[in-house]
Parts: structure tokens; sequence; C-alpha cells
């Protein structure tokens, strides 16, 4: 069908209906997706956000602002899941997020929904838009391991200094908990992995260090840290390579969002669709 008479369903029709219709047509596909063997039951998720331009009249908090899109300072926030398995990506799940709305029980009921259908859980691969000791806890009660960037607080910038200096390697043990303040405090043991970011090594990071050629300030800005709940697997360095470049597989999803966007032409209308 045309945008245009989608667009006139979807408005007789509620959003608790739309999503339904959604979760059913993506149930399905996973459903045979296992049939036909090319995806296990184990599957690694992938979890991101995206937003789409919206050009209609509504100001409502389904509504957000936003400084990113063209002709328009409005968009619609929406969460995306995927699974990865057997090198098959495959979207599973999309959530429209209000102004104000939680994501961490968005993403629980999420999990929650692919243990009904049968699925275990892997990596779940995030942001670090995602860094909350509560998921991560929630995760690991799931069977899963999440797989995440650590944001570089001070401990962590004081782990990356240790390890530049030669004092501790490059796989330390941390524990991961929710803020003083918190009404409910969470805590997870993690393992927090040394990753040089893209165009440089930690050999080489170390080496300029040492000679001189770059400052701890710099060092900081070359290294960062990936969290994982997964203890480390047989010999730690050879698990912390494996494990590290398995994150890169979270970027599957934004150019999967990035094909969906320049696959789906835009369409501009006051009425909502």
């Amino acid at each position: 069908p045309h945008q245009t008479e989608v667009n006139k369903y979807l408005r007789k029709i509620s959003l608790v209906k739309a999503r339904n219709i959604l979760r059913e047509c993506l149930d399905e596909q996973l459903i045979e997706a296992i049939e036909q063997g090319l995806i296990s039951s184990k599957v690694n998720v992938l979890i991101d956000f995206t937003e789409h331009p919206y050009y209609g009249k509504r100001d409502d908090r389904m509504i957000k602002g936003t400084n990113r899109q063209k002709g328009t300072n409005k968009m619609r926030h929406y969460l995306g899941f995927s699974l990865l398995s057997r090198e098959t990506h495959l979207y599973a799940g999309l959530e429209q997020v209000a102004m104000g709305q939680s994501k961490i029980p968005i993403i629980i009921n999420f999990l929650d929904h692919l243990l009904s259908l049968g699925f275990e859980l892997n990596y779940v691969l995030m942001d670090r838009e995602f860094y909350r000791a509560e998921l991560l806890d929630e995760i690991k009660g799931m069977g899963g391991n999440a797989l995440i960037p650590a944001k570089q607080y001070k401990k962590i910038k004081q782990f990356i200094s240790e390890y530049i200096d030669g004092k501790r390697g490059r796989v330390r043990k941390y524990k991961f908990s929710s803020a003083p303040g918190a009404r409910c405090r969470f805590f997870q043991h993690v393992y927090l992995i040394i990753k040089a970011k893209r165009g440089f090594s930690l050999q080489g990071v170390k080496r300029d260090y040492k000679n001189g050629k770059i400052t701890l300030k710099d060092v900081q800005h070359r290294l960062f840290t990936i969290m994982t709940t997964e203890k480390p697997k047989g010999k730690t360095s050879s698990w912390a390579s494996r494990t590290s470049l398995f994150y890169r597989r979270r970027w599957m999803i934004e150019t999967g969002f990035s094909d969906l966007n320049r696959i789906n032409r835009r369409w501009r209308s006051n009425h909502d669709g």
C-alpha cells in the first residue's frame, strides 16, 4: 500500500493496537528464522535509540524536540532492538519512547518477551546511554551478559592510569553500583576491558606515553573501557581481545537504521502516520 493509505489506517487504530500488530509481525519473523535455521535459540541482542523527524502539529509527550533533523525541530524517539545469531541480523522490536519515560522497563519487558518465546540471551550490547546498574543486574538475572562502554568516571580513569603505568593489567574487576542517592540501590560485579580507540593500539599508546610523546590526558582520549558482566574465560588476554572485538557488532543496528531510512522515503504530513 501507498504511505497515504498506511497513514489513514493508522489514524483509525490506537497506539496499543499498532504496537500489538508490530509485535505479532516481528515474532512471526523470529519464529520462522529459527525454523529455517537462520538463527539459533541463543541470541545476542543489540539495543539502540533512533529518531524520526515529525512534521505534524501534535505537541504532546510522544513528540520530542530535536536539532538533528532537517526542516523540523520535532521528532519521534524510538528504542530499537535487533538479534544477532549465526551471522544473521534481524530486527526484533521497536518501541516509541515518550518524554520523561524510563527506558529500563521497556528493555526489561522486551527481554522478558524474548525469553517467553523460547530464546536464551548471550550478550546484550548497548551504548553508554543505557549505563545503569539496575539494567545490568536484570540482564544477568535473565541469564545474559551485558556488554557496554563504561563512562569515564574518576575510578575508570584511575584504572587506565594504572594500566598505562604498568601497575595493573588490561582487565579489572569492578563493583558497579547505582548512585548513592538512588531510591533502590543495585550492585553488580563487572569486568572492565581497556581497549584502544580506532586508529590506535594499546601497545602504541603505551609506547608513546613511556617515551614522553603524549600526556596522560592524551592517553585518556585514546583509550576507553568496555564493561561486561561475563567472567573471563580461558586465557584472560585472549578473552579480552575476543570480547572487545565482538562489541563492534553493536554498530550493526545503527547501520541497519541508516539503511531503513534510505530505503523508506520520508513522509511529510500534518497527520500522524
